[in-house]
């Protein structure tokens, strides 16, 4: 009886590291992108002596992940395509190169399909 209990316990234990490695396998590619905002935060600090504020682009980024972990597609779903238009139109001043090359950069790496997100035009 022992060993049965000792077998469920570690079978369990097994399925929450396993869900647990898919859900971070999941948002790699949000890791990615928040790794690369970091980059040209650091990069581009200010843009024509303005400072840029970088903030919302890694808030939105953290909330998605968060989203991703619980299984909440939907709202990552809706926020990205919103993330991809913040970046068009240079919100918080950012550097338009740096914006150009995180476009590029995140229609690399998104999972369009997985997420069933619109393929955003530049």
């Amino acid at each position: 009886m022992k060993s049965i209990f000792v077998t469920i316990v570690a079978l369990s234990c097994a399925l929450a590291l396993f869900a647990g490695e898919v859900a971070l396998a999941q948002t790699n590619w949000l890791d990615e992108l928040s790794s690369s905002v970091n980059f040209y935060k650091n990069r581009y600090p200010t843009t024509n002596g303005v400072p840029a504020n970088w903030d919302p682009y890694l808030t939105d980024l953290t909330l998605m992940k968060r989203a991703a972990i619980r299984g909440d597609r939907e709202f990552v779903r809706t926020e990205m395509p919103k993330w991809f238009k913040m970046l068009k139109d240079r919100e918080g001043g950012i550097n338009p190169k740096a914006a150009d090359e995180l476009f590029r950069m995140a229609v690399l790496t998104t999972p369009f399909e997985e997420y069933k997100i619109s393929v955003p035009t530049q």
